[in-house]
Formats: structure tokens, sequence, C-alpha cells
């Protein structure tokens, strides 16, 4: 069918037919206007296309074919190539199945109106007699109110006849009416689905400041319980200031770590990790050392193991959570008396190195390391113990790729786990 398309805006239009502009000339504007991007996005936005038939629109479209004694009413949406019938009153059936129609219609002269098109006799003109649904389907009138959404021409509201017709004042302020309902359910869906957009965005920013205070709160734990663990040592007393050496060196490197998770959250959250070359033996050892009070609490031994001599470029704060998350999770799931190591190895012909944290633990099943990276996700052994929430390893995971490395891990049932960092030498 042909459908033209604009907005209605209410304004009484003069009954005179539209004079007829050289057909080349406007269908080449005509063109120009349906392609348009700005436009077509605003019809994709609608999400009317290929959507199916609704009443709302359909008691429209049969309200103006009753009302105006015409043999066909129909709403269009005009895309790149083709007029989608979003609801018609009057088509042959093979139109009204398929719903849409290629090829120049009435539909594409009324892209740049802000009124209707009005046509008393589409054979008294020739470009639109040349307009090819007047010899496919017969039409000889045709009134288009155009249907606007997000300041554009989509579609259009439109009525035909098969005989010459001169549309009356009071025809064409039905027609009028009528597609004004029609843009004000487009207004209301455009609404609805802003303010959908906006509730989307609002869970999503909720759920990103819980997802945040979650790993904080996960990170957070380690360096904590060290700090607790060496304030109680000092408040003991006895050890000399040379003594106490050690245990305040674990308290600054816990404070540290601290400190670069509060920096962090206070960095865009688009900021990349602040990269600087640290030798890999001090960042292994480092970590170690801020570990060693939870592993003297379980009595488990922490071994640091010897390591490549060897500089990687990373975020230093961020590589003593992995490290510190990885030993936790070593220590939580080994028992008193067992051993938990740290140690290394240049592989990829010394481009690469290894940081291998490992212990002799429970250890997990092949099922269990498939899923072990996934937020959320705890093991049985985890679910039993009861005290985390499945974000350890998600977190080593995304701390390291954001440091250009990948993570991987081993383990078998009953006899331990070993979780491998690799990170590019630098």
């Amino acid at each position: 069918m042909l459908t033209p398309e604009a907005r209605p805006s209410g304004q009484a239009s003069p009954t005179l037919a539209i004079p007829a502009p050289p057909l080349q000339d406007a269908h080449g504007q005509a063109l120009a206007l349906q392609r348009s991007q700005q436009r077509l996005r605003a019809v994709q936005a609608t999400g009317l296309l290929d959507s199916a038939a609704e009443p709302g629109f359909d008691g429209l479209t049969a309200t103006a074919a009753r009302l105006l004694n015409a043999p066909a009413c129909f709403i269009s949406i005009v895309d790149a190539h083709r007029d989608f019938y979003k609801s018609q009153c009057g088509f042959p059936e093979g139109l009204a199945q398929s719903r849409q129609m290629e090829g120049l219609t009435f539909c594409h002269f009324t892209l740049d109106r802000s009124d209707a098109l009005v046509i008393e006799d589409t054979l008294a003109a020739q470009p639109w007699a040349d307009v090819p649904t007047v010899q496919s389907m017969g039409v000889r009138a045709y009134v288009g109110v155009p249907l606007r959404s997000a300041g554009q021409n989509i579609g259009s509201f439109c009525v035909i006849d098969m005989k010459p017709r001169a549309w009356t004042a009071d025809e064409l302020e039905t027609i009028r009416q009528l597609a004004v309902s029609a843009a004000r359910e487009l207004d209301l869906r455009a609404a609805l689905a802003a303010a959908r957009q906006a509730a989307d965005s609002a869970r999503a920013q909720a759920l990103a400041r819980e997802q945040v205070l979650a790993v904080v709160a996960h990170d957070l734990r380690t360096p904590l319980q060290v700090l607790q663990l060496s304030t109680r040592l000092l408040e003991r007393g006895g050890t000399s200031a040379r003594q106490q050496q050690p245990t305040l060196q674990r308290m600054q490197a816990a404070i540290d770590v601290m400190s670069t998770m509060v920096n962090g959250l206070l960095k865009p959250s688009e900021a990349a990790p602040a990269l600087q070359p640290i030798a890999v033996a001090t960042l292994a050892g480092d970590a170690v050392h801020m570990m060693a009070p939870l592993a003297e609490k379980s009595r488990i031994t922490l071994q640091l193991q010897p390591l490549p001599d060897a500089v990687v470029r990373v975020d230093y704060g961020q590589l003593v959570r992995v490290l510190g998350n990885l030993i936790g999770n070593s220590l939580k799931y080994s028992p008193a008396g067992s051993v938990v190591s740290v140690g290394g190895t240049l592989t990829g012909g010394g481009d690469m190195v290894d940081i291998v944290v490992s212990d002799n633990g429970v250890g997990m099943n092949a099922q269990e390391v498939a899923q072990a990276f996934n937020a959320g996700w705890q093991s049985e052994a985890a679910r039993e113990r009861n005290d985390g929430v499945g974000l350890g390893l998600a977190i080593v995971k995304s701390l390291v790729e954001s440091n250009q490395g990948y993570v991987r891990i081993e383990s078998r049932e009953g006899a331990g786990t070993s979780v491998t960092v690799t990170l590019p030498c630098g």
C-alpha cells in the first residue's frame, strides 16, 4: 500500500490536492529521507518493525474506514527498504498477511512533511500516476498524516480510496485526530521505554555498587586479619624493638594493600592499572611476608621457594592482593602441619614468568576446577566452611587479566591445588 509519514500537527489543512513535483526529483529526495540514518535509528527505537498486530492500533484504522467509508486505512512504518504495516483495515488478503511492501509508495513523499499529504486524484498528475500502487492496487485518492517519534517522521496514518475523492475539511480533521491518537500511543511507548531504560540503569548501578562492596569486603578481610594478629602479638610485649620489626613490616604491608584498594576505588572505573617494574622475588616475598601471621595461626608452614631473577610490569597493589588471595585460599583448605609454597619459573623462552601458589590441602575435582573462576561459585568444601561468598578466584582472574596475564588451576581431590599466575616479563 502507499503510506506517507510525518506527525499530526492538529492544524487544519487545505482540501486542495498537493501539487505534483517532477517524479525523478521527488523520488530522489524521498529516497534520501527514507534512508537517513538518524531517521532509521528512530524507527528502530520504536520497536514496531515486524511486531504483531495490536487491538489498540487496529481499532484506529477500523474506525477511520468506518467513519470515512473508505476501502482501506492503515498505519505504515517506513524503514530503509520497505513499508511495514503495523495496522491495516481493508487490504487484499496477500498484503494483509505479509504486512509489508517494497518499492516506491506514497508514504515516501511524506517523510519531509509536518502535515497531511492530500491527493484527490492520483491520475491527475504524472508523478502520482507513476507510483506503482496506482496500477497494482488501483489507488486513486490518498491522505497520509505523518507519524513522528524522537523528532523524526517514522511512518504515517493513511486512508485510500479507489476512486477520485475531494476530501472534505471534516474528513481531513477526522483523519488527523485518529492519527493524533496513534501518535500519542507512540509517545506513551517511548516514555515507557525511557522509564524502563532508566530503571535498568539504576538497577545496574546498584548492582555495580554491591559488587564493589562485596569485592572490598572480601579483600579487606585478609589485611585486617594480619593487622589483628600483629597487634595482638605486639600487645603481649616482652620483645625488643628489633624483634618487633618483622611484625611491624607485616602490618605496614597490610596497610599498604588496604590503601591501594581504597585508592583504586577512587580511580575512574576505566582507569588502567598503575604499572611499574617489580622484581618477581620482591612481589612474591612481600605477599608471603604479609600472610605469615595467618599461616602461623593456622599452624601451616608458608614457604617462599626459589624465584627467577625477572622483572614484571604490574600494578604492585593488585598483584599483592592476587597472591594474598591465593595464599589465603591455600591456608583455608590445608590441614594444620601441612605446607603452602610460593615459587616460580621462567616460561615462553624467558618472555613470561609463572608464579605458583601450591598446597597439599583438600583439592578439587574436575567439575569444581572448571567452575572455580565463576563469581559467586563455591566448592563443597567452601560451602561447608560458610565463611565466604565465592569471589576470591573471580577477583584473582580479573586482576591478573587487567595486568596482561592469565591464571590457571591444577588440582586433585584430596591431593592439593596449584594456582599459576603467568605474567609477561618487562
